[in-house]
């Protein structure tokens, strides 16, 4: 699949989708696209609802965004500003172009330009997307808490999480009723203080 198929998949279904966005050219630093102005998508006057131009160009950078980033990070809109500069009448296509002004690590700053089918400037947006790191899985963020650690720190450490699962079984044990779970929660939490003293040396 090749990089606008991939953007127009990951508009289907989607507040993109609806616009009708048709992407014509991307990279990691430039996308193309277009929208036609429906009567569904336009204001009183006969021109393109400014909510729905704003719309668009957030969908931009918000897609652009994503094609800069590795698998599981995500990103979302923190600032946008756009500026009007002429209408976008309703029965014609219009054009954007969504470059980048600043691509970090934390976030990145894009700005869209959207032409009229006349080649006139309509509006230029520029907005900021924050990166969002991946949620981890409670046994990532305990592997985690080891990295970097040398030996005896990481032994330190999970002789003090072994401590920790004692507390937790004995709570555990004080709040149930069975007398067979109960002795059995308080056998783990003696399993885990044994634990804790094996990674101490005593």
């Amino acid at each position: 699949m090749d990089v606008l198929e991939r953007l127009q998949q990951q508009s289907a279904g989607f507040f993109g989708e609806f616009l009708g966005i048709r992407f014509t050219e991307a990279a990691p630093e430039r996308i193309l696209a277009e929208v036609f102005v429906r009567d569904d998508l336009r204001t009183v006057p006969g021109v393109m609802h400014g909510g729905a131009i704003m719309g668009f160009a957030d969908a931009l950078g918000g897609l652009a965004t994503g094609l800069n980033l590795t698998d599981g990070y995500g990103t979302t809109t923190i600032e946008s500003k756009t500026n009007f500069f002429s209408p976008a009448a309703a029965g014609t296509t219009i054009t954007a172009e969504c470059v980048a002004l600043h691509r970090g690590k934390r976030t990145h700053v894009w700005q869209t330009t959207i032409r009229s089918a006349e080649g006139r400037v309509c509006a230029i947006v520029t907005q900021t997307q924050i990166v969002l790191e991946p949620r981890l899985t409670p046994q990532q963020t305990m592997v985690g808490l080891f990295a970097g650690q040398d030996a005896p720190g990481q032994k330190a450490l999970l002789a003090q999480l072994e401590r920790g699962g004692a507390t937790i079984y004995r709570t555990l044990a004080a709040a149930e009723t069975d007398a067979g779970a109960r002795s059995a929660l308080l056998a783990a939490a003696d399993r885990e203080e044994e634990n804790a003293r094996l990674l101490e040396g005593r």
